[in-house]
């Protein structure tokens, strides 16, 4: 399904990576034009159909901004965006094309909690398991599997997108949810919508709990 606005702190890791950025760089979110490939006009809009104008990175990862994800993106160059969809464990590299700076990306909700497996690891990837080990009747273990750690980017870049994660928990899109829960609980995740709300989603992490949740109108 596609996960909508889940795409974004991918999309703010690449950016950290080239070195170029940090979470406090200001990118504009204003109006955006991008041509495509037959011709046509591509104009995202944000959800509350106006425009913020310099905001820092944090500020636009909380408010889920569009327009300024998308200028950061294409600034940083669609298959660097792409190619880190891979590196963070999904199997086949999305399409280079600018809908997938918003989320045109079609995965299941366990691709979701490989993707940010890597941030709730600070950078290194494990495998998602359904099976930790295989026991014999009388509780020893007759096969068992190693647990494969791999970096997969850089630590100090996923540092700085999961406290932005933190401020969209705490003053952003994840808000709603952060109240519902401990108040000394801290929590980094991020929100998602389809085009019409067909689809919506949470991915989150806090200490060694990870968890995605998806909700729509699977017709």
């Amino acid at each position: 399904r596609s996960i909508g606005s889940l795409v974004k702190p991918v999309i703010y890791l690449a950016a950290l990576e080239t070195g170029n950025y940090n979470a406090s760089t200001i990118v504009e979110d204003g109006p955006v034009s991008v041509t495509l490939a037959n011709g046509k006009l591509w104009e995202p809009q944000n959800i509350s159909e106006e425009f913020y104008g310099p905001v820092p990175l944090v500020r636009a990862l909380a408010q889920s901004m569009n327009a300024a994800t998308v200028k950061l993106g294409m600034e940083v160059g669609l298959p660097k965006v792409t190619r880190e969809f891979v590196a963070l464990g999904l199997e086949k590299e999305p399409p280079e094309l600018p809908a997938v700076l918003l989320g045109s990306v079609d995965v299941s909700p366990l691709e979701v909690a490989q993707l940010y497996n890597a941030f709730a690891n600070g950078g290194f990837s494990t495998p998602l398991r359904a099976v930790r080990s295989v026991l014999d009747a009388e509780g020893e273990a007759l096969k068992s599997f190693a647990l494969e750690v791999t970096p997969v980017a850089s630590p100090d870049a996923v540092y700085q997108v999961n406290r932005m994660m933190v401020e969209v928990m705490n003053h952003g899109s994840g808000r709603g949810a952060k109240a519902t829960l401990p108040p000394d609980l801290v929590v980094a995740g991020k929100t998602g919508t389809s085009s019409d709300y067909r689809d919506s989603w949470f991915a989150g992490f806090s200490g060694s709990h990870l968890a995605v949740v998806w909700i729509g109108h699977d017709d």
